[in-house]
């Protein structure tokens, strides 16, 4: 699996589709996911863990691309709902990165591999 990482509006889809084409997966706003998993009162951890399992079980997790924003820099947000978001998106990009076989961070559309 690939992660794909940056700030909000970086060109991070636009450098997945650019840089993996033929064969690939791209799911672009993973971070989305999670919110809407929070929102339903699911375990956006668990839901990551389980992505990967299937992903590995079906044979195509090396094409995998996950595109993530980076939520955690900035203000603390006072709503506690948005606080728990931010940190379990951090969480779940940090377990993704941990299971990645590479991770790209993406800055005015430039994408540099940290892992």
């Amino acid at each position: 699996m690939i992660l794909i990482i940056g700030g909000a509006y970086q060109g991070k889809f636009e450098y997945a589709k650019a840089n993996f084409k033929e064969g690939h997966q791209i799911i672009n706003n993973f971070h989305k996911y999670v919110r809407k998993t929070m929102q339903q009162g699911g375990d956006p951890e668990l839901e990551a863990k389980q992505l990967m399992n299937k992903a590995v079980l079906a044979g195509n997790a090396d094409k995998l691309v996950l595109v993530s924003d980076e939520v955690g820099s900035g203000i603390v947000p006072i709503d506690a709902f948005e606080r728990e978001f931010r940190e379990k998106n951090g969480r779940v990009n940090c377990y993704l990165a941990s299971q990645a076989e590479q991770v790209i961070r993406v800055t005015a559309g430039i994408g540099t591999r940290i892992k």
